[in-house]
């Protein structure tokens, strides 16, 4: 039995690896292909050693495109600067797609002052299967060539160039690129070149500085060619918007529209599916169990967010080809194309309009200044026309519950919707009407006894879907963990005793109920007790620039309504006055008001983000606003331990605004914005 056992242990170790040892005989070694340019590199450059980083300095990097060839050259160039170099950058790692790539090298090699080591040898590269993106459960089995140098040393320049050959067939010899033109790390030499077949046309379009391509006819081919030295570093502000691009870059494209592109991708998605037997039982099912179209649509919605599972294979075409329908259903797990085209598919069965969305989850409306191409894309979503309606449906969002109406869709922004009718990116309103409703009540009944906290807090749309998603994928004790520190960052003793929520599946709202215990509620200070509060939502919401003098866009948390209720039941009576204040500005509304009677303190905060970002224009109204609503939005307690009037205690009431408000935002921000603001899960997946 043990001898069986460890056949069968060995035959999984051989199946496992003799496909990579396989791949190993696919590395070539030749000369440099005859249409590369070859460019001279001053390996001594020492011009942007003080802004080099990992302890090495980048001399040059080449990229050349022959169309024809359907071949990538690239050539890199590096300097180690000190140990920390050589512990980074010792070695050759270039990854490839097995499935239409080949790779071959052409130098490895270290140069050690006059001396020129000859480090290319094919018996020590090792076949690395690394899946980069297995967190997001996506495999593309691609491969990494690695060379583990050695005798490496700080002041060696190590230098090699390979080619790529095969362009992703998926494509049909249409060819899109880009070529950055600064990075964060200054470089010596950039050179970028690509070669044209007669008969082939491109668009190149510049982007930032970029300089223009020098432009050479020959008799079957135009060359184009980019070359700069000495560019320096360039180093982004903080919290800039995905979809902001500050970089020089050039763009290229074979596609002439937009209109083209849909039609490329109208054969990935037919229109024209016959519907197998599993496929109309599914269609039948939802026809019988609800009467209504919005009903059945958010059935079929429902049906393939939360019973198939996220999970893609994108080898080769499987990169943007999604798989058949059929298939999806009966795996019962796929891709966000995987998982369109099958709502698609059952939505169709249900005699619905709906056509596939291609979208850029990180650039969004960035998207409308781009060339047209097909590889602008990294996800995939629906649109339904119902009734006179536009619905937009993302199938890879768990969890989402409610009507039609209340079904949020992420801040994409814009996207290309796949139909016969497109000719052009569509521009997508915001679909997520959901809030955060928070109501904290303290009960304080002396100096001496724990103070006692009870938390209300209703969210809608895709609030309630993300605190949705964390009850169903964490354990109710981490989750408790999570409520609590949050807190804790403001109380430091205070405990947690309880923690329900409350799911509405019919309206879409997810109700949350935590109760607290705060035995340090009071702080001494001289002659009195102190205790401060503050819109603790908001405080992990509303964030500010370390950059404050800014030339670039800061990023904000966008859709987002908050409305924030804390009340206070005091002993006795205290001397409160009423107040009310609002701030506005192009980014938010904030409305803040505070009234006592009867021994009952009310504190409100109504807040909502009108954009997803602050430009540099807006920044001294932004940054005034926000040190305002620092002063102002925090109050204070100030009970006093021995002054007394004539001959009886007095209680004491400080609105002097809390002084702690900023401490506040910092340590809220670490802990609640952890599960309160996350990303859509595989957001960027395809």
């Amino acid at each position: 039995m043990k001898g069986l056992l460890q056949s069968c242990i060995l035959l999984v170790i051989l199946f496992l690896y003799i496909p990579l040892f396989a791949q190993k005989k696919n590395i070539q070694i030749a000369p440099t292909p005859t249409w590369v340019t070859v460019n001279a590199v001053n390996y001594s450059n020492s011009k942007g050693e003080k802004d080099a980083d990992d302890g090495y300095i980048d001399l040059a990097f080449e990229r050349q495109v022959s169309l024809s060839q359907q071949e990538v050259y690239c050539r890199k160039a590096i300097r180690i600067l000190s140990d920390a170099g050589v512990q980074n950058s010792s070695e050759v790692n270039v990854g490839f797609d097995p499935s239409y790539e080949s790779i071959t090298f052409h130098t490895i090699r270290i140069i050690r002052g006059k001396e020129v080591l000859n480090k290319l040898d094919r018996s020590k590269f090792k076949i690395l299967q690394q899946e980069e993106e297995l967190d997001k459960y996506l495999y593309n089995g691609s491969l990494s060539a690695v060379l583990f140098l050695e005798d490496v040393r700080k002041g060696d320049v190590i230098e090699y160039s390979y080619s790529l050959k095969g362009f992703n067939p998926i494509f049909k010899e249409k060819y899109t690129g880009n070529f950055a033109g600064n990075f964060s790390v200054p470089l010596g030499l950039l050179y970028y070149k690509l070669i044209v077949p007669k008969g082939r046309f491109v668009t190149i379009k510049r982007e930032g500085q970029m300089i223009e391509p020098s432009v050479s006819q020959q008799p079957n081919e135009t060359v184009y060619e980019w070359k700069l030295t000495d560019v320096p570093a360039f180093h982004l502000e903080d919290r800039v918007p995905s979809w902001y691009e500050p970089y020089n870059n050039v763009a290229i494209s074979e596609y002439t529209s937009w209109k083209e592109v849909n039609d490329w991708a109208q054969a990935l998605f037919p229109a024209s599916v016959s519907l197998s037997a599993s496929m109309q039982q599914k269609v039948a099912e939802i026809k019988n169990k609800y009467s209504t179209p919005e009903e059945q649509a958010v059935a079929a919605l429902r049906f393939v967010q939360d019973e198939v599972r996220y999970l893609g294979m994108e080898m080769g075409e499987g990169s943007h080809r999604p798989n058949n329908p059929d298939k999806v259903l009966a795996q019962r797990f796929g891709d966000c194309k995987d998982k369109s085209y099958l709502l698609l598919t059952l939505l169709r069965g249900l005699n619905m309009e709906a056509y596939p969305v291609l979208i850029n989850t990180a650039y969004k409306k960035a998207l409308l200044n781009w060339l047209p191409s097909a590889t602008a894309f990294d996800h995939v979503t629906v649109q339904l026309k119902l009734k006179g309606q536009t619905y937009w449906f993302d199938p890879t969002i768990n969890y989402q519950r409610g009507t039609i109406q209340q079904i949020a869709y992420p801040n994409y922004q814009c996207g290309l919707v796949i139909s016969p009718q497109t000719t052009g990116l569509t521009v997508i309103p915001l679909q997520d009407k959901g809030s955060v409703v928070t109501k904290e009540k303290f009960v304080v009944k002396d100096r001496i006894s724990p103070v006692r906290l009870m938390v209300t807090t209703k969210y809608t749309g895709s609030h309630a879907d993300n605190m949705r998603n964390d009850f169903n994928s964490s354990s109710m004790h981490d989750m408790k963990k999570v409520f609590e520190d949050f807190y804790k960052s403001y109380y430091e003793k205070l405990t947690i005793d309880s923690l329900q929520y409350a799911d509405n599946e019919q309206t879409g709202e997810l109700t949350t109920y935590e109760w607290y215990t705060i035995p340090n509620f009071w702080k001494k200070e001289k002659s009195s007790l102190r205790s401060s509060f503050s819109p603790f939502m908001l405080n992990s919401v509303i964030k500010t620039p370390n950059d404050e003098k800014r030339a670039m866009p800061f990023a904000t948390s966008y859709p987002n309504r908050y409305t924030e209720d804390i009340v206070v039941e005091l002993p006795g009576e205290w001397d409160i006055s009423a107040s009310r204040d609002e701030f506005k500005n192009a980014n938010f509304f904030l409305e803040t008001s505070s009234n006592y009677s009867k021994g009952v303190l009310q504190l409100h905060y109504k807040y909502e983000s009108q954009k997803d970002h602050v430009s540099p224009e807006e920044m001294g109204k932004f940054l005034a606003d926000m040190d305002r609503v620092d002063e102002e939005s925090g109050y204070r307690l100030t009970w006093g331990l021995v002054d007394s009037i004539g001959g009886s205690s007095v209680d004491k009431f400080d609105t002097t605004s809390s002084i702690y408000s900023g401490l506040y935002v910092v340590l809220g921000v670490c802990v609640f914005i952890t599960f309160l603001i996350r990303r859509w899960k595989q957001q960027n997946g395809r």
